[in-house]
């Protein structure tokens, strides 16, 4: 195990962490590679004291916010294993539309109208659990089956989780698939209604008339933490989930 003190950036330099932060990034690294998948028992602490170099504070510290965010349960008596991802209801498994449409014979195709960072609005803070003002990413894509629309996806990812968000080619994978694939430990939730389409629906989804849409809001969460939060409309009368 190398000396945790001695982590370096992809340009050779140490990054001024904290030590405390440093070890819950190589506790992380680990979960997130598969190394240490769920329910594995991790080090103990006066493993990773003697491996590390680095006080049963700091180690205790680390380990106790990584158990308090979801990463880690702590079985008293026992030792520190990895969580289980939180899991949904069979019902609410919702798949991804590109698979979705691929299994009908069709071809999927995205128009992405803006990938961009933003401050973030009230509203979305809100869903985000951020603070109005905050830099967030923002991605704005149609879905198109055999070139008709059918897909409408607003979504806002914590730039803070997910630094690279904005260099991932969305053309080639959808974004739930490019979140999946960063972290192996990813959890949802669904809140699934009905709606009419506005005029922002009508434009980017090239609807003729008002027409009842599906809209899912999907929120992604690695531990305790929003990552992601989407909206997902879709017009009745073009695709199927199933």
């Amino acid at each position: 195990m190398p000396h945790i003190t001695q982590a370096q950036d992809d340009r050779g330099y140490a990054p001024p962490k904290p030590l405390y932060e440093q070890v819950k990034s190589y506790v992380l690294e680990n979960i997130e590679s598969g190394e240490w998948p769920a329910y594995f028992q991790i080090p103990s602490e006066h493993m990773l004291v003697r491996e590390m170099g680095i006080s049963r504070m700091t180690i205790h510290r680390a380990l106790r916010e990584l158990t308090q965010a979801g990463y880690l349960e702590r079985i008293q008596g026992v030792g520190t294993f990895v969580a289980a991802p939180k899991k949904q209801p069979k019902i609410l498994e919702i798949r991804e539309i590109d698979d979705i449409i691929r299994d009908r014979g069709g071809r999927h195709q995205c128009d992405i109208h803006f990938l961009q960072g933003e401050q973030i609005e009230h509203k979305a803070a809100t869903l985000m659990a951020m603070k109005p003002g905050d830099e967030v990413f923002r991605s704005y894509v149609v879905h198109r089956e055999d070139g008709l629309p059918v897909m409408l996806e607003d979504r806002y990812v914590n730039p803070r989780l997910v630094a690279d968000f904005l260099e991932a080619d969305f053309s080639r994978m959808t974004a739930d698939t490019f979140l999946a694939r960063k972290y192996a430990l990813l959890s949802h939730s669904h809140a699934i209604q009905a709606a009419v389409s506005n005029a922002e629906i009508n434009h980017f989804l090239e609807l003729e008339a008002i027409t009842a849409c599906l809209v899912i809001n999907r929120k992604s969460w690695l531990g305790n933490e929003i990552i992601s939060a989407a909206r997902l409309v879709l017009p009745g009368n073009r695709i199927q989930l199933g």
